[in-house]
């Protein structure tokens, strides 16, 4: 579509930005920036305006079930048939889209923040890629919404694991008071209910091993399963997205026969086409970028729980030790109390140590299994030169029928 066609585009003036100059053209400066800055006059290309009364865009990206933009902006998502249909109103509509990329420049100071605290970058970023590509939300929406389930299952891990910790220190605690009180009464002598209680501490840490093993195994699963389902609706998308990209780069040539008499309007198709190849592109990239910024996000809050962990444990097993420690010794039962409580102490420092350096989050639950080796990448649809071939392409044709057209003379 050229910029006489991009004209009728839905665009309009944004009212939230001040006009250079007061509105006058030529040279002024910019009411915004609250000074007396004199800037050149850069107006936008035809049909590249804002969309008029822009909304907000999501820092959280949604599923949309109803229209993208208001009834200025872009009514409708974009059905399959019409990204190559031949109906003006289809190619309009798809037109809008692919403007809302390239002929929308960058919020040098965005419109949605305040005066307070500018928003953080991955914000910032995700909501220019919100406003840009509304059409890929659904996508989005599923990519943040399992960035957040690996924090919060991470979080529910590392809980757990400190309660555990806790849970097995109390219980040694109890067993080491137990011991040469009611498991001596029971067995008749110190030395065979110390005995006792100490095979109990040995059971209760294995049975603290062995619940633990079940709930990491069952919290690696569930990481396993949700990286396999997102990576499976990735490669879904992406092949999709290929495909289009296929057929776009292959339409300029095929329409050859179509307008063998009417070039003007041949050259209007390609243009469309050529438009369409490369946003498709644009797709694709800023999809990517968009899973690389959520993946940076659930790594940078592993590394801060790490941190987090670090000081728990050992603040868990303090506090607990502390507490086993302050018990008094049973009247006639000092020495087994005291070494049941050694015990129960060396075994708790065992448990915190456990407790940290094992059923730590494993990266490869999320790495391996999003499989991004099966993904179509950006890079693979070779954009620049797809577009490069299809130029030297026309402009070797161009010389062979000029070549012809004078042999023929």
């Amino acid at each position: 579509m050229s910029h006489d066609d991009q004209s009728h585009s839905p665009h309009g003036h944004n009212p939230r930005e001040a006009p250079l100059d007061g509105g006058h053209g030529g040279q002024g400066h910019d009411a915004r920036l609250g000074g007396g800055i004199d800037l050149p006059s850069n107006p936008p290309p035809s049909g590249a305006s804002d969309v008029h009364d822009r909304a907000i865009p999501s820092a959280t990206p949604v599923r949309r079930s109803g229209p993208l933009r208001n009834p200025e902006g872009i009514l409708h998502p974009i059905q399959d048939s019409e990204y190559f249909s031949e109906d003006a109103e289809a190619t309009d509509r798809v037109s809008a889209h692919i403007d809302e990329y390239f002929n929308q420049p960058l919020d040098i100071f965005p419109f949605w923040e305040t005066e307070g605290k500018p928003d953080r970058f991955h914000v910032l970023f995700a909501r220019q890629i919100e406003e840009r590509f509304p059409i890929e939300s659904d996508l989005r929406a599923d990519i943040y919404t399992y960035g957040r389930r690996v924090f919060d299952a991470l979080r529910v891990h590392v809980l757990v694991k400190r309660l555990n910790q806790a849970l097995a220190m109390a219980g040694f605690g109890a067993l080491a008071v137990l011991g040469p009180t009611y498991f001596s009464q029971w067995t008749g002598t110190d030395t065979a209910g110390a005995g006792l209680a100490a095979g109990a501490m040995l059971v209760a840490l294995g049975l603290y091993w062995g619940i633990q093993q079940i709930l990491f195994i069952q919290y690696r699963f569930r990481l396993e399963n949700d990286s396999y389902q997102l990576s499976r609706e990735i490669v879904q998308r992406t092949r999709e997205l290929q495909n289009l990209f296929t057929s776009g780069r292959a339409m300029a040539d095929q329409a050859e026969t179509r307008y063998q008499q009417d070039g003007k309007a041949w050259g209007q198709r390609a243009l469309y086409l050529t438009r369409l190849t490369m946003w498709l592109g644009a797709r694709m990239e800023y999809l990517e970028k968009y899973v690389q910024m959520e993946l940076w996000r659930v790594r940078r809050e592993r590394y801060w729980m790490r941190w987090l962990a670090r000081l728990l444990t050992p603040m868990v097993f303090l506090a607990g030790a502390a507490v086993i420690a302050v018990q008094s010794a049973p009247e006639g039962h000092e020495v087994a109390f005291r070494g049941l409580q050694a015990l129960a102490i060396g075994l708790s420092a065992v448990v915190g140590l456990l407790s940290y350096f094992r059923w730590q989050t494993p990266t490869s639950a999320v790495q391996d299994k999003l499989g991004i080796e099966n993904w179509v990448r950006y890079a693979s649809l070779d954009v620049d030169n797809a577009v490069a071939d299809q130029v030297r392409r026309d402009k070797e044709r161009l010389v062979e029928y000029r070549a012809l057209t004078r042999g023929g003379r």
